[in-house]
């Protein structure tokens, strides 16, 4: 009689993701959820400090990984806008993320809202961050920065990410220029 044979868990892929929103950004992601059984963990690093300088949410991700040392079946993926960011500090930041494994950057060009946007319309042109967000808030009045339900976007997911990948002209660049968000190269991996 052969006995048992001992098998090994396979560990489930832990997304690592701190954001450079402390509110927005945590209320949609949190909206991923893995499941009991599902394929993967999730770890979102809030805001707490209101640090949201992009090298500030890469840093966060250096400390948890150091700190935690969650193993090589993690992915780190930071949450950034473009905002008012200078390009140098962007272009320090892409060059940051490519020199380490697993590390990955999900940039929104101007702001996250745009990502939220293309779940509801098609793309159109933004002047800047604050245009979007204001035409953002007019075309989903329940909508406020510190309190909406994401669970309504959620159906609409597939709908952003094909809309972000039209936007993405220049997908080897080292982070957005033009207007357009890498958001949904994290999502199609959390879907």
């Amino acid at each position: 009689m052969r006995g048992r044979r001992a098998g090994f868990k396979k560990t489930k892929r832990l997304y690592v993701i701190p954001m450079e929103g402390a509110v927005t950004e945590p209320i949609y992601f949190s909206e991923f959820h893995p499941g009991r059984d599902g394929g993967f963990r999730l770890k979102l690093l809030g805001n707490p400090n209101h640090k949201s300088r992009p090298l500030d949410v890469l840093q966060r991700l250096i400390d948890y990984e150091r700190r935690e040392r969650p193993g090589p079946n993690t992915e780190y993926w930071a949450v950034i806008d473009r905002d008012a960011w200078s390009a140098a500090e962007l272009d320090e930041v892409s060059r940051e993320i490519a020199k380490r494994e697993d590390y990955h950057l999900a940039l929104s060009n101007p702001c996250f809202e745009l990502w939220l946007w293309l779940h509801l319309k098609p793309n159109r042109p933004f002047a800047d961050r604050h245009d979007c967000q204001r035409s953002f808030c007019r075309e989903w009045p329940e909508f406020a920065k510190g309190d909406y339900d994401a669970a309504l976007l959620m159906p609409h997911v597939l709908r952003a990410c094909e809309s972000a990948k039209e936007l993405n002209m220049t997908p080897d660049a080292k982070w957005p220029v033009e207007q357009a968000s890498w958001v949904y190269r994290l999502v199609e991996k959390l879907r």
